[in-house]
């Protein structure tokens, strides 16, 4: 056989094995789309594939081009899949102008979320607060919020700091709602935080079964005469450790001895797995509890889930992300090693109430989360 016959074998060798790769790529891809939809706590697969759900969706795009040099005939395999999952992929990337500057309303109402991981707590020192607080407060002042969510508030050491304090003093906001987490019959100094702008006329707290840690609250808001009811949650962390949290780093720096990397990379594993269990049934409960309410919804807070997740869809069933409708760019929240480019920050509204008018993630590494906020106009229902 000549060299010139042997090619198009081997051009047909190459094209068969590139769309068996594919297919299974797709596979893969409509698993990670079926996650959404499927509850971890009942078949937990699945969730491992909405975690990857944008990198499965951009290798797909990138076989467009791919086909095209090798056999175009097959290039409307991921030309039509794109065009199929193109709503979802507005979770993660979104094209939306940003206006230059927003007129002051009264039906404005500024909107700031943000998990500050205690406020770099372990590096104050000589009853000081560390320049990374610091820099937080002062971003809060910057943005003069109506409404701020705060996760993983921590109240400050007695006697030196009283960071409740601090955020009154900074952001001007008078009404608050924090709630402390209650471990073995001891409340601790940590937990979750709303200040708000006007006047807080109830509260409520939806605990989450077998977890102290993770919590989330609704506060009923007075403005202008109108109720709006708004959430501030954080859902189930994976809890990773700092020996977890190294060797994610050292991956990036050296190779891991096999057995080593295959130990600790099941130890990971096992903690997604029971985060995403557990997150299922936090997320139902706090879906149902928006469902009930007789007011405006706003919901804000860490999902430390992806908008490919079941717990992301159960939370934002019927309401409206406020990053998809004002936001731009790939606007991760998460600043950590372990899921770079994620968000997993939300900010969320009933859009027959309210309409976003921007959205913002500003990238300062002060915590592992970047905070998040935006501009809702308030259409109360009279005026409907």
């Amino acid at each position: 056989m000549s060299a010139k016959s042997r090619r198009p074998i081997r051009f047909r060798f190459i094209s068969r094995l590139l769309l068996l790769m594919h297919g299974l790529l797709l596979l893969f891809l409509l698993i990670g789309y079926l996650a959404a939809y499927i509850p971890p706590d009942r078949f937990w697969p699945f969730a491992f594939a909405g975690l990857i759900f944008p990198w499965l969706a951009l290798l797909n795009i990138l076989m467009l081009p791919l086909w095209l040099l090798i056999r175009p005939k097959f290039v409307f395999i991921p030309l039509i899949t794109t065009l199929l999952i193109w709503g979802r992929l507005g979770n993660f990337i979104q094209f939306n102008r940003q206006p230059a500057g927003i007129e002051k309303s009264d039906s404005n109402i500024s909107l700031l979320s943000y998990n500050v991981r205690l406020f770099d707590l372990y590096n104050w020192k000589h009853g000081r607060i560390s320049p990374l607080t610091d820099s937080i407060f002062h971003y809060i002042k910057a943005c003069q919020p109506d409404l701020l969510c705060i996760q993983e508030f921590h109240a400050g050491k007695h006697g030196e700091v009283v960071i409740a304090d601090s955020v009154r003093k900074y952001s001007g906001l008078k009404y608050e709602y924090i709630i402390y987490t209650s471990y073995n019959g001891k409340v601790r100094p940590y937990g979750i935080a709303t200040f708000s702008r006007w006047p807080i006329i109830n509260a409520g707290t939806i605990r989450f079964k077998d977890n102290p840690f993770n919590t989330c609250v609704y506060t009923d808001v007075l403005k202008n005469g109108d109720t709006i009811r708004l959430f501030n949650l954080h859902l189930e962390s994976i809890q990773l450790s700092e020996e977890d949290y190294l060797f994610v780093m050292e991956l990036k720096t050296r190779q891991e001895d096999s057995e080593i990397f295959s130990e600790r990379s099941k130890k990971i594993l096992r903690k997604l797995k029971g985060a995403f269990i557990h997150r299922a049934s936090q997320a139902r409960a706090v879906g149902e509890k928006i469902a009930e309410s007789p007011y405006p919804v706003i919901v804000c807070g860490d999902f430390n889930d992806t908008p490919s997740s079941y717990a992301y869809h159960q939370i934002a069933a019927n309401l409206t992300d406020a990053y998809r409708k004002a936001g731009k760019g790939i606007s991760e929240t998460y600043a950590g090693n372990l899921m770079p480019y994620f968000r997993i920050d939300y900010l969320l509204y009933q859009d027959n109430y309210f309409s976003a008018l921007n959205f913002y993630r500003f990238k300062r590494a002060w915590s592992d989360h970047y905070p998040i906020k935006t501009v809702l106009v308030f259409n109360p229902p009279a005026q409907q």
